[in-house]
């Protein structure tokens, strides 16, 4: 798998911008690009994910894998990939997909093209602060229509929503260390959400542009270039 679309960030770059003092230097350091490891750059990035899946595609004609996939890449970085490749579609594009970040036109496309969905954070993902969280309306697993519904279905919250991800076609990959939690995640095949419940808890993402729902790698300085084809 290709897990990032974008550039490896070079430590020592991020440690000297760090310690510049210099006003108009330090103003850089919103500049993702800044970090990039050398051969990385912007004009750079698209030839070297179409090397890369080059590579992956002759590992798969050998028998070394299976199957070859990507991670986080938009339907930008799909479209550029797929002019130079040799096999296409990706088995997967594993994404952050929720209620406040369901990524709604991406999974669109990816379904016509015939790559699987698999959703991470499917719960909320790591980077959501308590500022965060307040302004949209609290966690996930304690937003009042997952609350609702888990407790008419007699289903925990956290089951809800993987309900949710497993009714819109996606794959999900649930992260948990605690044997309990993991029975708990694969309880869910017993019950069917609604088309009502799927819309209500669809509404969550209401009003929440795409960079406030994102969960997922928003302290990274070099995540996701989603206007880099």
């Amino acid at each position: 798998m290709m897990h990032w679309p974008g550039p490896c960030w070079s430590a020592d770059k991020r440690e000297r911008n760090k310690s510049r003092s210099d006003a108009s230097e330090e103003k850089e350091d919103n500049d993702p690009w800044l970090y990039a490891q050398d051969g990385m750059g912007i004009d750079e990035i698209t030839t070297l994910r179409a090397e890369t899946w080059r590579a992956m595609e002759d590992a798969y004609r050998q028998g070394k894998a299976r199957s070859i996939a990507v991670s986080n890449f938009t339907e930008l970085h799909l479209e550029t990939l797929k002019q130079s490749a040799t096999l296409w579609p990706p088995a997967i594009n594993q994404i952050e997909s929720h209620p406040y970040y369901p990524q709604n036109d991406l999974i669109e496309y990816c379904q016509k093209e015939g790559i699987v969905i698999q959703a991470y954070a499917a719960l909320g993902g790591q980077d959501g602060t308590r500022a965060k969280w307040k302004a949209l309306g609290g966690k996930l697993i304690e937003s009042a229509p997952i609350l609702e519904v888990s407790k008419r279905l007699n289903k925990t919250p956290a089951q809800i929503l993987l309900r949710w991800s497993l009714q819109r076609n996606c794959a999900i990959v649930p992260k948990t260390s605690n044997p309990s939690r993991m029975i708990e995640n694969k309880d869910i095949f017993d019950f069917k959400l609604s088309d009502e419940d799927m819309k209500v808890i669809s509404s969550l993402s209401d009003g929440v542009g795409d960079e406030e729902g994102r969960l997922c790698w928003r302290t990274e300085p070099l995540r996701m270039p989603d206007s880099i084809p």
